[in-house]
């Protein structure tokens, strides 16, 4: 494809609404040409802020419309896998926001379609692939400087922002962003899964304050996931690699830290949106030119597909109190 891309939005909330303003405000081979929400003045507004995109009522008919090229999912996660098959069928890119699918099998579903279909044209939103710290300290580790990788280590703070999270919620909604980059960074499949967590009360047993997933690679190399889904001060990310002779770990925050009046202090940022906002505006103009130059690139439904794998056993592994296997399949051929 050469040209514009007019690209159709569904959802916009606090994610749908960044996405249509970094792909009509810094994407130049971008245009919003259609939007879609079940809340008309929320769908008219981001519209009109994008100059006058089309406002759908119903997804799949602004997923069929011939004015739109690629579709950007970004709704509610229960409607993420049909929506991308949606648009695999109609034989459109789309970039769907994570998780691809709330289960495994709904998951196997979209693979299913794109790999008969023959190519690529789902792209996860795991972002953080596209964070420049998540990227350098990856070109470290894969560099090889620091000898073999045997140990990934995450650490994810979320502000107490969203009540009391049940375990499945904190794994598929926060926790996949990390299994995603556990296994991007390390560049090799999780073989088994051992989970812990504490919940936020003993009036809610089942809910979820804070995570531990132990990972254990094919190679023989760990890792640990930590994710505090109540942290109260606010949004922390922060990965680290250690290899045989060094560690390359990334700085949790961005902001810069001032020493006065007899004290230190860094100010923290207030959510996902605020940490990642270049990661987001680098992985929109990615998928944009990816369509451009006809070559999916980014994290793909197959990379949705196993983190939902992932996900799935670490939380069987937290209420079975006990270790799980993870079974990958091997990868079909699209995938490289």
């Amino acid at each position: 494809m050469s040209g514009t891309v007019n690209v159709g939005l569904v959802g916009t909330g606090g994610m749908g609404g960044r996405h249509a303003a970094n792909l009509n405000d810094s994407v130049a081979a971008a245009n919003v040409a259609a939007i879609m929400d079940v809340d008309a003045a929320r769908a008219e507004a981001v519209a009109a802020r994008c100059g006058g995109a089309a406002v759908y009522s119903d997804a799949e008919a602004l997923i069929a419309a011939p004015e739109v090229d690629a579709v950007l999912i970004a709704a509610p996660d229960r409607f993420h896998a049909a929506l991308a098959r949606s648009c695999v069928e109609a034989g459109k890119p789309v970039l769907c926001e994570k998780p691809l699918a709330t289960n495994v099998a709904d998951a196997t579903l979209v693979v299913e379609a794109e790999v008969a279909g023959g190519r690529r044209l789902v792209q996860v939103g795991f972002m953080r692939q596209y964070d420049p710290a998540h990227v350098a300290a990856k070109e470290v580790s894969d560099s090889g400087e620091q000898g073999k990788a045997l140990i990934f280590r995450s650490v994810h703070n979320n502000p107490e922002k969203y009540g009391i999270r049940p375990l499945v919620d904190v794994v598929t909604n926060s926790i996949i962003h990390d299994i995603h980059s556990a296994r991007w960074m390390m560049g090799e499949e999780v073989a088994r899964v051992n989970t812990a967590y504490i919940p936020s009360s003993s009036d809610h047993p089942e809910s979820a304050r804070f995570v531990m997933v132990q990972l254990h690679y094919r190679s023989g190399a760990l890792g640990t996931l930590e994710c505090n889904s109540e942290a109260g001060y606010g949004y922390e990310v922060m990965v680290s690699i250690t290899g045989e002779t060094g560690v390359v770990q990334t700085s949790p925050l961005q902001s810069p830290v001032v020493r006065r009046s007899n004290a230190r202090r860094q100010w923290v940022e207030a959510d996902w949106l605020q940490r990642f906002q270049i990661a987001y505006l680098n992985e929109a103009q990615a998928w944009v030119q990816s369509i451009v130059d006809g070559q999916a690139t980014g994290p793909s439904a197959w990379d949705g597909y196993v983190s939902i794998l992932v996900a799935d056993a670490s939380i069987e592994s937290g209420l079975k109190g006990m270790p799980v296997d993870v079974e990958v399949p091997d990868r079909p051929t699209i995938y490289g």
